[in-house]
């Protein structure tokens, strides 16, 4: 053993040189057999090594080409060692490409069957080293799993021979229990009666194939074409020469426009063909760049899926000859129709789909004896011609639809019956088993049918045919991860979060707002995280959202989860992503909150500096009047108002109007407000103010109160200065408030009712001029205060949906008279609430 164990040699023999590495106890007769099947087999010692690299015994030629021996004692060339390198590298990928695909495979058939495999050793790392181990632990899955489908397959076989179905119904649970999609087979169970679609695409038989014998020419082909039914016809040119009434309209539209093309010819061939399809209405028709663009009209069927080709208000028609190609700039999807026999296939550019003369005729063509026809027919073998052209690469199903809008399977019929037709129109035959199984995967959903159809449809099969072999191709976690993402991409972080609850933690359970705002808890936030979440997340009103975009569903106890294959797609990514959308919403609380405090912290600031202003010129005025003052009293009285004007510039102010402006809005009781507000104005400023009220139980306004005071403060201080910059007498110098209700219609005729607040003064008032500076927001005098005050109060009342309104004159007191409107608070509680 110890001779053969490091015999350069024995790369020639793979069965020996296999069992001399795996340790295994080898004997002289097991030896020998191994060196006399490879005497019978004889290779090289390269040969020895790729048979090797063939069974995948990676590790093991791995050392041996990076070992002493590398060279098999000189029986290899360097170049040699540098192909099986190669061959190495390359075995091992595609090693690693069968296990994953095996994996997944596996994977989809446990999901099919509602069972979860034991977790696996890393198998890609196993498949490196010794591939036949990663495959015995694959086998050993595969017989686990086809276990487990054939109990669950008897289990629905039992179930469906019990169940109250029609023979079709049953028959379309067989075949999809037979094909082992057994979600789709529980759910066609439980639906209890499904309509099975006999009037889906196989009632419209197709046209008819071309016969080139009827002519070269369209004007050759047209002569045959006669509704004098004396004429004789071969046999097998009568399927297509009797059109009936409408298509001879068609025939005869055709044959003007193939003798002269021009605008009337192509708006009389556009409104017949149009009738034809069931739509009498004449379209516009323009020329330009060698052709007419007119529309296609009577694509529409409730059937069928919402397309941009079966619009209710049309597809572009394009009419031109070969060698006029529709202009780039024209809207697509569109028709070109040639009014031609072709012999060769012109250019068809993107998004276009090419409609010859000889195509159009087929359409008119009788049906087979015992079928159907009319415009329901011959609409459905149009677009049979239309689609497959414009969903041909580059464009897949973008041709036909946006991706950003998917494909509507709700839009009439049943969506089995729509998802039918969807196929048939682009051209592919689909067993009924991938069509419950396609309706079951994507929930119908516009978004989910988009992309899962799409990927089937870009390389559809040589034979057109889709069956549930087609339909695993394309199932795997990246497709999964792809209908997630885009049935989740135009969500909202309120919507991803409830979404993610949902789907966590009520999967097979009914549900309400209230269990969404508990279930927070449980989803792995801070208890502040938590607590901040359950205050910005809102249920209620997001619920509702995410059922209208069909990714919960009602339920009589609330709100479920979907029960289709896209609900598990959404579950298996649930978690994360709710877990991420909750942080995300706990950040932008954050975020909020910090811009909220410093805007807060602005207005506190704007506030204050505006009240100081008010005090510095109110202090300079009282220490000129100190300067001039001989009385003693006088002097004193005036010292005191100058000390308690210095005490109100101390820094407790800034906090105190920060605490006021964090209290959220209230019910003002304004009649108390403005009299107080005007008591300590009129002390403040050695001023008389007088107060009338009106109606004071009533008037009440929602408002932060202490922005309130500030915009009726500023306003009273701007009239006390207006007075005094006027040099108004002291004992002239007066102000007037007053407070009233109303029930009609305030500023902008908005309707009432409202709280009416009139400030009038006995200073100079305002010209023409001042009321026209004021209301554009300019200031004027010489500290620049002059309409300052009024821009911020106007700035308050508009946020609380008032007004400020600049009247003419105070007939009361000769000046200034300004009038604020505020939305009056409803008194009754319910209304209040209201």
């Amino acid at each position: 053993m110890e001779i053969l164990a490091g015999w350069p040699g024995r790369w020639r023999y793979p069965e020996l040189a296999t069992a001399l590495a795996g340790g295994h106890p080898l004997d002289g007769p097991g030896a020998a057999m191994r060196v006399l099947s490879g005497l019978a087999d004889p290779v090289t010692a390269a040969g020895g090594i790729e048979r090797l690299i063939a069974v995948g015994e990676f590790q093991l030629v791995d050392e041996v080409l990076t070992g002493e021996d590398a060279s098999a004692g000189g029986e290899i060339t360097p170049e040699g060692l540098r192909k099986l390198h190669e061959k190495l590298a390359e075995a091992r990928r595609a090693a690693r490409a069968d296990i994953e695909l095996r994996q997944a495979t596996l994977a989809e058939r446990a999901r099919r069957a509602e069972v979860r495999p034991a977790p696996l050793p890393d198998l890609m790392e196993l498949a490196q080293s010794r591939l036949a181990d990663a495959q015995e632990l694959l086998d050993g899955e595969l017989e686990w799993i086809l276990a487990e489908e054939e109990r669950v397959a008897e289990e629905l076989t039992g179930r469906l021979s019990t169940a109250a179905a029609s023979e079709a119904h049953r028959s379309a649970v067989q075949a999809c229990i037979d094909a082992g999609e057994f979600p789709t087979a529980r759910r066609l169970l439980e639906a209890g009666r499904v309509d099975m679609d006999s009037g889906g695409p196989s009632s419209v038989p197709r046209p008819p194939h071309w016969d080139s014998s009827l002519g070269a020419t369209l004007e050759e082909i047209l002569l045959r074409y006669t509704p004098d039914p004396a004429q004789p016809q071969r046999s097998n040119h009568a399927r297509f020469i009797d059109v009936g009434d409408s298509g001879q309209e068609v025939v005869e539209a055709l044959r003007h426009l193939s003798a002269h093309m021009d605008e009337p010819n192509v708006g009389t061939f556009a409104t017949v063909l149009g009738r034809m399809l069931g739509e009498d209405v004449r379209p516009l028709v323009t020329a330009h760049d060698g052709g007419f663009q007119t529309t296609l009209l009577g694509l529409d069927d409730a059937r069928l899926p919402g397309l941009q080709v079966t619009r209710r208000t049309g597809i572009p028609l394009w009419v031109a000859e070969a060698h006029a190609p529709p202009p780039v700039d024209l809207p697509r999807p569109l028709v070109w129709f040639v009014p031609a026999v072709l012999r060769a296939t012109a250019h068809r550019p993107p998004g276009t789909a090419l409609l010859t003369a000889p195509d159009l005729l087929c359409l008119l063509a009788r049906p087979p004896q015992g079928a159907q026809s009319g415009p329901a027919s011959r609409r459905v073998n149009l677009l049979r011609a239309i689609v497959p052209q414009l969903i041909a690469p580059p464009t897949g199903l973008a041709g036909i639809t946006d991706a950003s809008l998917g494909i509507d399977l709700n839009s009439g019929a049943s969506p089995r019956e729509t998802l039918a037709w969807l196929l048939d129109l682009c051209g592919v035959a689909a067993d009924a088993v991938v069509v419950d199984t396609l309706e079951y995967e994507t929930g119908a959903h516009p978004l989910a049918a988009w992309v899962l159809l799409d990927l089937l449809l870009s390389e559809p099969p040589a034979d057109r045919r889709l069956t549930p072999a087609e339909l695993d191709t394309v199932r795997s976690n990246e497709t999964r991860s792809l209908i997630r993402d885009r049935v989740t991409a135009g969500l909202g972080v309120l919507e991803r979060a409830v979404l993610g609850i949902a789907y966590t933690l009520h999967r097979d359970a009914s549900f309400s707002a209230a269990d969404v705002l508990t279930d927070v808890s449980l989803m792995g936030l801070g208890e502040d995280e938590t607590d901040q979440a359950v205050q910005h997340l809102a249920p209620e009103t997001v619920l509702p959202r995410l059922t209208g975009e069909a990714l919960l569903r009602e339920h009589p106890d609330g709100y479920g989860t979907l029960g289709s294959g896209l609900g598990e797609v959404i579950a298996e990514g649930a978690e994360e992503m709710a877990g991420r959308a909750l942080r995300e919403l706990v950040d932008q609380a954050d975020d909020a909150e910090a811009a909220m405090m410093a805007m807060l912290a602005g207005q506190a600031l704007v506030q204050v500096g505006h009240r100081s202003d008010n005090i510095v010129m109110g202090t300079q005025e009282l220490l000129d009047a100190l300067a001039d003052e001989p009385d003693p009293d006088a002097r004193a009285r005036l010292l005191a108002r100058i000390r308690e004007n210095v005490a109100r510039l101390s820094g407790g102010q800034y906090r105190r109007a920060f605490e006021e402006l964090q209290r959220p809005p209230e019910d003002c009781g304004l009649t108390d407000l403005v009299r107080k507000l005007g008591r300590r104005v009129e002390w403040q400023e050695g001023i008389e103010i007088s107060f009338r009220c009106e109606d004071a139980a009533r008037a009440t306004v929602h408002a932060v109160r202490a922005l309130l005071e500030l915009a009726l403060e500023n306003l009273l201080i701007n009239a006390v200065q207006a007075m005094r910059k006027a040099e108004i007498p002291a004992e002239r110098q007066e102000i007037t408030l007053s407070v009233r209700g109303t029930e009609r219609d305030g500023p902008e005729d908005r309707p009432g009712p409202w709280n009416i607040v009139d400030i009038e003064d006995a200073g100079p008032g305002l010209t023409r001029e001042d009321r026209a500076r004021l209301l554009r927001g300019d200031t004027f005098s010489k500290h620049g205060s002059g309409g300052t005050g009024l821009r911020e109060a106007r700035e308050i009342v508009r946020r609380f949906g008032g007004a400020i309104e600049i009247l003419p004159g105070s007939e009361l007191l000769g000046g200034a008279h300004l009038r604020v409107w505020l939305p009056r608070t409803a008194t009754d509680p319910a209304r209040a609430r209201h």
